[in-house]
């Protein structure tokens, strides 16, 4: 199963490698630019607005799918008919409340086609998610690595044409929202063809004592993503309705949280993999110590190395990518770096408690999370603008990870292989005197980049923090020793 994870994740790595750096700083930060504080800040909220309950289309059911195909593969055909059912009342109850909350909010009424066209790009990114259980459920991690990149290989292409070539001028948001909700509906259609090799067509079948079960069984996945998508989401909209210059520190935001939003995208690329390969291991009562150990050590050491180079050199950072960065910029940057490491332990410990089934502790440790980002930006926002709002997600991120690995540590005894936090706390602590060091004196760009990268890699490998011989040995199929290592 090591062997398998680790598979998975270099085929999802190589393909998202390959597309969504190339996005983010090709297109993305260029878009930013082109369209200005005010019209980029009017998207960005009406982004984050459409995500805060996009969690009603799936209503969990993703994750419960991806679980119980993992578990039991057989059952793939049995509930397609009803589900499709299910999730066509879904998709009318997301559209209806996302209205409705859109007129209670009192957002101008001029915004509603940009919320218009976001709805169908939240309707098309869930649809997707819920194909990629099946791919995931079956630990097909070709096909879901290709549907994780079609959205943003589609996005690059048209974007890339509307910013760089004059085949359509002014650059405008209306043309900016038609690609983005273009690029998304294009890899509706792809996971759509891959459902009907995988599924069948579906078809409509109406069973109300099925959708009570089904509902009863997942809406604590429901309750558990909708109060994560609350945590992660609801910052552009305090910083909206709670700063007098709400857009533009929306502006100053993304240009931070787009970055940290990069690296998480393949965080959760680590989610994706682990839920269903834990979900097997736990079934079949084995250790998730290696496999536990390899995805906190990959995602902490490569999060540490990311905050210190990226804090030592924040200024020359962001005056290359935007036009207009500045205060807020930098030092949002700053606690937004940092939330990464958080981040990463709900990636490994949050997916784990998922696979166990563990919803109603996750839900509890989500909404203290929630409670405490929430009261933070209503603190910090009028004041410190977006870096208030940074400083709340690092808080909330950080008593959300915290308390889940206290969870498994202590609740399900799950262990990490020995040593481990001793080593991330050692590459840890001669990272950051690296970075201080830099600040203090001030080096070229170039050269605290390149020595960073090898003071990395001498730790991370001669501390043994990523093995490159077992890696080597699993993945060649010689690594059963290796994987009873690294599970005792």
């Amino acid at each position: 199963m090591q062997k398998l994870f680790l598979r998975g994740l270099g085929i999802t790595l190589l393909l998202n490698l390959l597309v969504k750096p190339a996005t983010i700083f090709m297109v993305d930060i260029k878009m930013q630019n082109e369209l200005g504080l005010d019209s980029y800040g009017i998207f960005q909220t009406m982004l984050n607005f459409t995500f805060l309950f996009s969690m009603l289309l799936d209503m969990g059911i993703t994750n419960f799918m991806t679980r119980m195909i993992a578990q039991h593969p057989h059952m793939i055909h049995k509930y397609s008919n009803r589900l499709f059912t299910f999730r066509l009342i879904l998709v009318f109850v997301y559209i209806v409340w996302t209205l409705a909350l859109f007129f209670v909010l009192r957002f101008p009424v001029e915004w509603l086609w940009v919320l218009g066209l976001l709805i169908m790009h939240q309707i098309s990114i869930i649809t997707v998610n819920y194909v990629r259980a099946y791919t995931g459920g079956l630990l097909k991690f070709g096909l879901d690595a290709v549907l994780s990149v079609v959205e943003r290989s589609v996005y690059f292409v048209f974007g890339g044409i509307l910013i760089y070539t004059t085949f359509i001028e002014p650059v405008t948001l209306k043309w900016f929202a038609i690609i983005f909700v273009g690029s998304s509906t294009t890899s509706l259609i792809v996971a759509t063809i891959i459902y009907l090799r995988i599924v069948a067509l579906p078809r409509f079948h109406w069973d109300s004592d099925f959708f009570k079960a089904i509902f009863r069984q997942s809406y604590p996945y429901a309750i558990l993503v909708i109060i994560m998508m609350l945590t992660s989401r609801l910052d552009a909209v305090f910083l909206e309705k709670l700063h007098p210059a709400g857009t533009v520190q929306v502006s100053y935001y993304t240009q931070s949280f787009r970055l940290l939003d990069a690296c998480w995208m393949f965080a959760v690329l680590f989610g994706s993999i682990l839920l269903p390969v834990f979900s097997r291991v736990l079934k079949d009562n084995g250790s998730t110590t290696g496999i536990m150990t390899s995805a906190l050590n990959i995602l902490f050491s490569g999060g540490v190395l990311m905050i210190t180079m990226t804090i030592g050199i924040k200024e020359f950072l962001f005056d290359k990518l935007y036009d207009d960065a500045n205060w807020y910029s930098y030092n949002a940057w700053v606690f937004h770096s940092i939330t990464f490491i958080p981040m990463c332990f709900t990636v490994v410990f949050g997916t784990l408690l998922t696979a166990n089934g563990s919803l109603r502790i996750l839900n509890q440790i989500a909404l203290l999370s929630l409670i405490t980002m929430s009261i933070l930006n209503v603190l910090l926002i009028p004041f410190l603008g977006a870096v208030g709002a940074a400083i709340a997600s690092l808080v909330a991120q950080s008593a959300l990870g915290v308390l889940q690995y206290l969870v498994v540590r202590y609740k399900m005894k799950h262990r990490l292989a020995s040593n481990t936090w001793l080593k991330l706390m050692v590459l840890s602590a001669f990272m950051m005197g690296a970075m201080f060091l830099e600040i203090k004196f001030q080096w070229n760009q170039l050269y605290y980049a390149l020595a960073l990268g090898a003071v990395w890699m001498l730790l991370v490998f001669g501390l043994k923090i990523i093995d490159v011989v077992q890696v080597l040995k699993m993945l060649s199929g010689k690594g059963e020793s290796a994987t009873a290592e690294l599970n005792d």
